[in-house]
This record gives structure tokens, C-alpha cells and sequence, in this order.
């Protein structure tokens, strides 16, 4: 009975779009290290690509399964370009006046062989989605800085429009790389 409870759940992981892997199934064989190169920044955030790096360097130490090496040293590299970051108004007060956006990060990428130049493994489009309040009155409460830090509604009352939007912009543009980090460990290491 148990083993056929477990074939019902293979199934019905494998119709979902899920699967079991093994880590780094997607690799070649003898992959033992990775590098992680600067992606080519295509935003106007200056610096994006610099935090993206620190991200994937560091959810990589964090997971396992390679050891992360500087720069021309990994089995692979994983490299890639940020195509767009970006607001648009999800909620408003009035015609003209937004309260919420949501900020969405895309990237694509690619893990490549070092020693043969191969392309082992392409993900052309990874995205990230995230929504934040830029109003005083508006808290998105399905946002992850939400969720994880409780905020006292006395502070934000004193808070002015533009300096509540700006470091809520800031922290949701982390929060979207933190993501984005465990996204692209994830195609590279288990194939989702």
C-alpha cells in the first residue's frame, strides 16, 4: 500500500510541472565549482549587477553542492543578462496618484562550460515579482517585508510620501535579488 501512495504522489508531482531531482542533475558530470560572472546590466539601476553576483554567490555557498570560486576558476560559470527592472502602479488613489506598485526584475541566463565553452543549460527569461505600498496609508500586506517585519502604524503616519516610496523601492529591488538568487540557483541545481 505504501509503495503504491508513493507512485500516486510521483504521479501527480510529475503532471504538476514538479519533479524530484538530484542537485546539480543538470550539470556535466565532474562539476565541482562554480564562478559567477557580472551580469550585463541593461537597467538603469547602477550597481544591480554587482548585487545580483553577491546574491548568487552567496546562495550558492548557502545551498551547496559546489564550491563557489572567484573568477576564471569554476567547472562552470554562470553568467547572464538583466533585461528589466521596472514599477507599474497596481493600486491608486484618484486618477493619478499611485499608493502601490509592483516592481518586476527579468532576467536570462546561462551556465557554460569553462574548459569547452559549452552552453550546458539556457533559462532566457527568469522573473521575479514583488509589490510594495508608496503611500503612507497603503501597506501591502502580501508583500514579503510585510510578512516578515511587522510596521507600526504610528511611524508610518509621520513618514512623507517620497522618502516611504524610495526606501520601500530600495527594499523591494533586495528583496526581488534575494529571490532571483534562489530562482537561478534553482534552474542551475534541480531543474525547476
Amino acid at each position: 500500500m505504501r509503495s503504491l501512495w508513493m507512485a500516486t504522489i510521483a504521479a501527480a508531482l510529475g503532471a504538476c510541472g514538479y519533479g524530484l531531482s538530484t542537485p546539480g542533475a543538470r550539470l556535466p558530470e565532474g562539476t565541482h565549482s562554480v564562478s559567477i560572472a557580472l551580469f550585463e546590466n541593461h537597467t538603469r539601476t547602477r550597481g544591480l549587477e554587482v548585487e545580483l553576483r553577491r546574491a548568487l554567490e552567496e546562495e550558492f555557498r548557502r545551498r551547496g553542492g559546489l564550491a563557489v570560486v572567484p573568477e576564471p576558476g569554476g567547472d562552470v560559470v554562470v553568467d547572464g543578462s538583466i533585461r528589466r527592472l521596472g514599477d507599474t502602479p497596481v493600486a491608486s488613489r484618484g486618477s493619478d496618484e499611485a499608493v502601490a506598485l509592483q516592481q518586476r526584475i527579468s532576467v536570462s541566463v546561462r551556465v557554460v562550460r569553462r574548459s569547452t565553452g559549452q552552453v550546458v543549460l539556457r533559462a532566457p527569461r527568469v522573473v521575479e515579482v514583488t509589490e510594495f505600498g508608496v503611500e503612507p496609508g497603503a501597506i501591502i500586506t502580501t508583500s514579503p517585508r510585510f510578512q516578515s517585519e511587522p510596521v507600526d502604524a504610528r511611524d508610518i503616519a509621520n513618514l512623507s510620501n517620497v522618502p516611504l516610496g524610495e526606501g520601500r523601492r530600495d527594499t523591494a529591488q533586495h528583496d526581488l535579488v534575494q529571490k532571483l538568487a534562489t530562482d537561478i540557483y534553482s534552474v542551475t541545481m534541480e531543474g525547476f
